[in-house]
């Protein structure tokens, strides 16, 4: 009879997670106003990275709207990954609600590819931060369960989410600046 029993078990990472404050100098109700209820601000294909972006639904309900946006990237892709992910496989559905009374953006993604493998989900807060100053805090986690390239991917897909908020970040002070000229 053997000395003990053994079992191979399921490895289970824990997420990635990234998070980003950025301020503004104008108050949370303008920025809020043009980012969250006017459009955007500006069009999302601004980002580098971001080949389409189309609003798929949008219920409003009054303290909250909730949507679903259809995303389509670009990048690079690692020679070492392109035998896993190709080109089309960087799309997804973002389900999100936007809460106005807290100003909490929430969203989860949808991967069209390997749906059982990938977490993402996260969420921005805005809030006061001072008079005529506001803050957005952006938060997000991701989990890709994929053995050995999991880490891989999840790093991967983490520096394109850094370069985006940073970028964002960019675009948003120009198109507040052009809303409502200089603050601060």
């Amino acid at each position: 009879e053997p000395a003990g029993r053994e079992e191979i078990l399921p490895h289970r990472r824990i997420f990635m997670r990234f998070r980003k404050e950025r301020f503004f100098d104008y108050p949370v109700d303008k920025v809020t106003s043009l980012f969250m209820e006017n459009g955007g601000g500006y069009d999302m294909q601004e980002l580098e990275n971001v080949k389409g972006w189309k609003v798929l639904k949008e219920d409003d309900r009054g303290d909250s709207r909730i949507g679903a946006k259809e995303w389509c990237a670009h990048g690079r892709i690692p020679k070492a990954l392109q035998h896993i992910i190709s080109p089309k496989m960087l799309s997804w559905i973002e389900h999100s609600e936007w809460n106005r009374r807290d100003k909490i953006y929430k969203f989860e993604i949808e991967p069209f590819y390997f749906r059982k493998q990938i977490t993402c989900r996260g969420k921005t807060v805005f809030a006061a931060a001072g008079e005529n100053r506001s803050s957005r805090t952006f938060e997000v986690e991701l989990k890709v369960d994929i053995p050995v390239f999991g880490a891989m991917i999840e790093g991967l897909v983490m520096e394109y989410l850094k370069k985006n908020e940073d970028q964002d970040y960019r675009l948003c002070l120009k198109h507040l600046q052009a809303a409502y000229g200089r603050q601060g």
